[in-house]
């Protein structure tokens, strides 16, 4: 499959589209994006993998779509590996916070995790990679997310 081949498969989908397995893909002005959205309520936790790329050509060699077959079966393993592999964002939000999720970004050795909401930027010297990782992150920093959280319209 060529790039022309996937916009124009993209142009009949728009605004978005969402395949088999889940996956929102989204193509605004030739930039793609895609996220796979996943809640654990039980925790009051819900989960965004979130990825951009800034051309059908880099999302194509990014998520190795051969196809429109490949394209279509695109889902969450997909956007896990993505994110392992430093291309992709979880978005993690406390459902009682709403309206401050966190990124977490792997960088080199550590994990990023910043807010733009929040004004809050945090480096964690290890890869948080599984839910648990996320939520003990959470519940361990509490206190500075909660003073993020009360600054928040201050700055």
């Amino acid at each position: 499959m060529t790039v022309e081949e996937l916009a124009q498969y993209l142009s009949s989908k728009k605004p978005g589209f969402q395949t088999q397995n889940g996956l929102s893909i989204y193509l605004i002005d030739g930039s793609i994006s895609s996220n796979y959205d996943f809640e654990m309520e039980e925790l009051e936790f819900s989960f965004s993998l979130f990825s951009e790329a800034e051309s059908l050509h880099d999302f194509m060699e990014g998520f190795r779509v051969k196809s429109i077959n490949d394209f279509e079966a695109l889902g969450y393993e997909n956007s896990w590996i993505r994110y392992l592999n430093r291309e992709a964002d979880m978005e993690v939000t406390q459902m009682e916070f709403e309206e401050g999720p966190l990124r977490f970004r792997l960088h080199k050795m550590k994990t990023l995790v910043f807010s733009a909401s929040l004004h809050y930027y945090d480096e964690v010297y290890e890869h948080l990679r599984m839910p648990e990782d996320f939520i003990t992150y959470f519940l361990g920093n509490q206190a500075k997310l909660n003073v993020a959280i009360a600054n928040r319209y201050k700055f």
